[in-house]
């Protein structure tokens, strides 16, 4: 156990003193929240003003962001300088390395989530309560499981960390917005709206919305759940089967 918690202490210090890590995950969301309150805030979506609205998706957007980018970049770095070797050579487990790295990844999710709605509740006053908040936090923890794995088979399959985060903001900005996250998907067009309720961000925003505006579930949450579980599922399979401890000769 105290090899778990030295390990995990480690990782998470390396997440934090990344000056980007903190930037685009803590502070780049903040920075939306306030663009979108300067054109779109006198606007609402059906019976919720919009910042209520969007808050959930500018959410799940950052632990996209997080598990795409950061999370995928970082591993491939600790690749890159043979942080991973060193560690493979030591007696900690393999099982608690990746265990430790998942409880890392949660932990800076849970974080930005934390961040994003105290701001978002202070300073623009979205409907947002503690008990809405708690409600959902179990949608939101596995929202950043299903990305973290997601970023995983990214960090499998680039040769750099430069790669890694170039395919990851492929993936990203391509369900940014169509993925019913900071747009309505009714502005859509249609094939987007049908194709949409099948990709992996629309689902987890579609679990974490209800709950955080309204405190009730979805009645698609099995629906949704199960989108999320497949692509989850199908994400650490890819992942475990394509992981390195050293990087590409």
């Amino acid at each position: 156990m105290k090899r778990f918690t030295t390990l995990t202490k480690a990782m998470l210090l390396l997440h934090l003193r990344n000056r980007a890590t903190l930037f685009w995950n803590l502070a780049f969301p903040i920075f939306i929240l306030v663009i979108y309150a300067v054109v779109f805030g006198k606007l609402t979506v059906g019976d919720a003003d919009f910042m209520t609205w969007v808050v959930p998706g500018v959410l799940v957007f950052n632990i996209l962001a997080f598990g795409l980018l950061g999370s995928a970049s970082m591993i491939v770095q600790m690749r890159e300088k043979n942080i991973l070797r060193r560690l493979q050579t030591t007696p900690v487990p393999s099982g608690q390395l990746v265990g430790s790295y998942l409880l890392v990844n949660v932990l800076i999710g849970i974080l930005q989530c934390i961040l994003i709605l105290v701001f978002a509740a202070l300073f623009f006053d979205a409907s947002i309560t503690f008990r809405t908040a708690l409600i959902a936090f179990p949608m939101i923890v596995i929202g950043i499981l299903c990305f973290v794995g997601m970023g995983q088979v990214i960090s499998g399959v680039a040769a750099t960390a430069g790669a890694a985060i170039a395919v990851g903001q492929i993936i990203n900005f391509s369900q940014m917005f169509i993925s019913d996250l900071v747009m309505p998907l009714e502005m859509m067009p249609d094939f987007i709206q049908k194709i949409a309720p099948y990709l992996p961000a629309y689902a987890v925003v579609q679990l974490v919305r209800p709950p955080l505006i309204d405190g009730g579930m979805s009645p698609d949450i099995w629906r949704n759940l199960l989108v999320v579980a497949v692509y989850t599922l199908l994400a650490a399979f890819l992942a475990a089967r394509m992981f390195r401890w050293e990087p590409r000769s």
